[in-house]
């Protein structure tokens, strides 16, 4: 780390700051610190280790830069064979939104902004920044995210699991062609990306995930509860929500959205070799999703 800290502090010209590690239980992937000058000054530094996620985020910072709380990008280091891809960005005044701080009047407010990130439509479903990988079809790249979580569990999981998810897919597949899309989603929309200031929303933070989609996605947190348990919360979130546009009809595809979303992060904690240690929550709460789900015990 001190090594990645000094070779930082030479391209963005940081000698003077002082770096502090940011690290909370839903961090996964990138690598952030908080840059804090001598004078006060506090900018954030956001590492990607995935070469994508560094180009998926710069894109949606710069696509949002007037349209919604994001921070700004101040300087850029892209991704090299020796260092990875650094985004210099603003600090957002707040703390990040713990679920059980959630009040009414914040649920409405984040509910709008989530119906503001889907106004954006596009042409085609996909990476944005690829645009030779677009597809009309939303089918093609919801598959290939589902293929390529299922390969990762596919020597690890019980294979029960894996026949019943994959009989799950074959029959289900098709109800993609009727989700509202394709437009803009953040496809981590969740208390962990969202910064507050007491009742106030500052800023929704971490783009690497998003892509041009389908907003059904998107609610996936909600169903999880990961948002909240309490029924007036939720309908403040929706009641925000339809306050911007038409709530789509995610009840529809959850199940598959749920079932693809459960295969990719258990399969990025096994890739990462993580399941059984520093994720191994992570991993917990998703295959016990997939055991019910498929009426399975614990082996």
């Amino acid at each position: 780390m001190k090594n990645l800290i000094l070779l930082y502090k030479q391209k963005f010209n940081l000698y003077k700051a002082a770096f502090f590690p940011i690290e909370h239980e839903d961090a996964m992937v990138a690598i952030v610190f908080k840059i804090i000058y001598p004078n006060g000054t506090t900018l954030i530094l956001k590492a990607h280790p995935r070469e994508e996620d560094y180009f998926r985020e710069l894109y949606f910072l710069k696509f949002f830069s007037n349209l919604l709380p994001v921070p700004k990008v101040i300087q850029v280091e892209p991704p090299s064979a020796t260092l990875y891809g650094a985004i210099l960005m603003e600090y957002l005044p707040g703390n990040i939104l713990k679920k059980s701080n959630l009040t009414n009047k914040l649920a409405y407010k984040i509910g709008v902004l989530l119906a503001r990130i889907h106004l954006n439509r596009v042409n085609n479903y996909g990476d944005l920044t690829r645009p030779n990988s677009l597809s009309s079809d939303p089918r093609v790249p919801f598959t290939s995210k589902f293929e390529e979580g299922f390969a990762e569990c596919s020597q690890h999981l019980p294979k029960i699991i894996l026949e019943k998810a994959r009989q799950y897919y074959n029959s289900h597949i098709n109800l993609l062609t009727r989700v509202d899309g394709p437009c803009i989603i953040h496809r981590d929309f969740r208390p962990g990306n969202v910064m507050v200031v007491n009742d106030e929303l500052t800023g929704i933070i971490d783009w690497s995930s998003a892509r041009a989609g389908f907003a059904e996605e998107d609610f996936c947190p909600l169903e999880l509860n990961e948002w909240s348990t309490k029924a007036d919360k939720r309908k403040c979130f929706l009641d925000g929500y339809t306050h911007i546009r038409p709530i789509p009809n995610y009840k529809l595809t959850m199940p598959l959205l749920r079932m693809s979303r459960a295969f990719a992060v258990i399969g990025f904690t096994i890739k990462k070799g993580t399941w059984n240690g520093a994720n191994a929550a992570a991993y917990r709460i998703n295959r016990r999703y997939l055991e019910s789900f498929f009426n399975q015990n614990k082996d």
